[in-house]
């Protein structure tokens, strides 16, 4: 009896592997738009881009997130040269800023704002965003 009981316990983590890895998977950045999961709803991961991405809005600004970088947004238009990076926690912003990973980058929690040619009132609008975002990581 004792050696099916370990056996059983030897077994537990193959189960728990082959259990754990089913499921239909999300998209980082998908959004609604993720794929379909059981019952008809809709599966996504978490992207930290989406609230920034709304207060920006919300105070009249553009932005849109980068299709070629998971961890960028880019302020509207482009060309003003102004984006986001997000970085996982402060620190890692941090770190990032001091290895120059990111030039001239602002840090603000755990966002990278590259002000590029903002004006100032633009500038405010999304450091206030930035500020309300990285209070609740």
């Amino acid at each position: 009896m004792r050696s099916r009981v370990l056996q059983a316990l030897a077994l537990l983590p193959v189960v728990v592997a082959v259990v754990g890895g089913c499921g239909d998977g999300t998209t980082v950045g998908g959004g609604a738009d993720a794929g379909s999961g059981a019952g008809g709803t809709r599966v996504a991961a978490f992207d930290p881009r989406d609230a920034p991405l709304g207060c920006i809005a919300s105070k009249g600004l553009q932005a849109e997130k980068d299709p070629a970088r998971v961890d960028r947004l880019t302020i509207l238009p482009a060309e003003r040269g102004a984006y986001v990076e997000f970085a996982a926690t402060a620190p890692e912003a941090q770190g990032r800023q001091l290895r120059n990973e990111a030039p001239g980058a602002e840090v603000i929690g755990p966002h990278l704002l590259t002000v590029g040619e903002l004006s100032e009132e633009d500038l405010g609008k999304v450091e206030t965003c930035l500020q309300a975002q990285g209070s609740k990581y």
